[in-house]
């Protein structure tokens, strides 16, 4: 009796992995016969029209394909709704990167607002990871790439291309979308009522399955890529790969020619704190405001001639509702002579800020890299960086700017550059030298010295990847 009940269980999960399976194939091949017959490589980035670090590292990323492989066709899915011609302009504008518009393509998505974390105020990885699954379904309906690349860190869409797709699949990972911090720092908490007991038992486990199938999708990449020694050592540890062997690291590319032309001028810039980072709530731009409110009450003389710039890009509504916030803030600090919100600058404009601050502020937690970082030091500024992740262990060296992580900390170190400028013109230099481990043309080098393994293509020769 046992037996039969067991055989017949056996066949019913068979049959039922058999008729997923059949199905997944078909998908498979009604998707592989509506490929492009030309050569394709489809990247991935919602927010493609949007003027951070994320957006250069795919505008290289792209002309590095170009250069390599020039009658290949480039496609970049977009939630983005404005012209092809401005978002070349803003290419242009913003990274001064110059591509050739007879082989990209945009591809325009619809359904990125599942995609949005305002959606899911509730289990927010879990629904913008589904949500992602949602927004690459629609793109693999409108075009199934030859190759699939993420910039932005969809690992959840990885299944729709390389199982229903057939795509060869790369990705960049900037920062993994759950962490072994987040686990740890939930599992440590201590003296919590019987409530807040529950309800972290029940996140740290929700952590904890959620590592596990972003383990499972994230193998689903062919390439990895990693922005930098913090993100490679967390993706090598949840996706249990070789970091500098299985898990490739490429620090994104920074604008560092531009800004070390710059000349360093150290004793005639002014009292001035420059930030550029976009508008989103883990750059924690309070925290530059609180920092500013204290070193202005601590250290007054500072009032008549000390400016906080703040620059940066809006990705959208949510991003213009927290520069409201700030400004909010600056009225509520009474800042309003100490500090400007420039939003969306120019390449050209933001040179010139390079040229005139002497110090620059970064204040997110754990950030993944920091490019902003980087372009602040090779401008001629010296750093004052978050004391984590990478601006820790890749960017800020000893004797090249300093670390902090309260607004105490922070202020003081303002304080000290500005209030002692000559004592720091070696640092400027030494910040500045210490950039030239970066650059695009470093980045574009690398990046096609890599993606060639995984391209089976060559001009005139399209081979399909079934």
């Amino acid at each position: 009796m046992i037996s039969c009940i067991v055989s017949s269980c056996l066949y019913i999960v068979g049959t039922l992995i058999g008729v997923v399976a059949g199905l997944v194939l078909l998908t498979r091949l009604y998707y592989q016969s509506k490929r492009p017959s030309t050569y394709t490589i489809g990247f991935f980035h919602p927010y493609c029209a949007a003027g951070g670090g994320g957006e250069r590292v795919l505008w290289c990323a792209v002309k590095a394909i170009q250069e390599s492989y020039p009658d290949a066709n480039c496609l970049v899915y977009t939630g983005d709704t404005i012209s092809d011609d401005e978002i070349f302009n803003k290419i242009n504008n913003t990274f001064m990167i110059e591509l050739k518009r007879k082989n990209i393509e945009f591809i325009r998505l619809t359904k990125r607002k599942y995609v949005e974390d305002s959606l899911y105020p509730v289990f927010t990885l879990l629904g913008q990871s589904l949500g992602s699954m949602i927004l690459g379904m629609e793109a693999l309906s409108k075009c199934n790439p030859h190759v699939y690349i993420d910039t932005m860190g969809y690992a959840f869409t990885y299944p729709i291309f390389r199982i229903l797709g057939g795509s060869k699949v790369a990705c960049y990972v900037h920062y993994p979308i759950v962490s072994s911090d987040m686990i740890v720092k939930v599992a440590n908490q201590q003296n919590l009522t019987l409530k807040r007991k529950i309800f972290s038992n029940v996140k740290l486990v929700y952590y904890k399955i959620f590592a596990i199938i972003y383990r499972l999708v994230g193998n689903l990449s062919q390439l990895v890529f990693v922005n930098g020694t913090w993100t490679g050592n967390h993706i090598s540890t949840l996706w249990k790969r070789t970091f500098k062997k299985d898990v490739i690291l490429l620090y994104p590319p920074v604008d560092v020619s531009s800004r070390i032309a710059l000349p360093l001028n150290w004793q005639k810039r002014k009292n001035m704190v420059l930030s550029i980072a976009q508008f989103r709530p883990e750059k924690d731009h309070m925290l530059q405001l609180l920092t500013l409110d204290h070193l202005l009450k601590t250290h007054p003389q500072h009032k008549k001639d000390l400016e906080l710039v703040m620059v940066g890009s809006c990705r959208g509504e949510e991003d213009r509702g927290r520069v409201e916030q700030l400004e909010k803030k600056i009225k509520e600090l009474g800042l309003e002579k100490n500090v400007r919100i420039c939003v969306g600058v120019s390449a050209q404009e933001l040179n010139d800020l390079f040229a005139q601050a002497s110090v620059g502020i970064h204040t997110m937690w754990c950030e993944h890299f920091g490019i902003g970082v980087v372009e602040l030091m090779a401008g001629g500024l010296i750093p004052v960086a978050h004391d984590s992740a990478g601006p820790k262990e890749d960017i800020v060296l000893p004797g090249t700017g300093f670390l902090a992580t309260t607004k105490e900390q922070y202020a003081n170190y303002i304080h000290e550059i500005i209030a002692n400028k000559p004592k720091y013109a070696d640092m400027q230099k030494a910040a500045r030298e210490s950039t030239n481990r970066f650059s695009e043309t470093t980045f574009i080098q690398q990046f096609k010295n890599h993606i060639k393994l995984i391209i089976d293509y060559k001009s005139k020769n399209i081979k399909k990847d079934q």
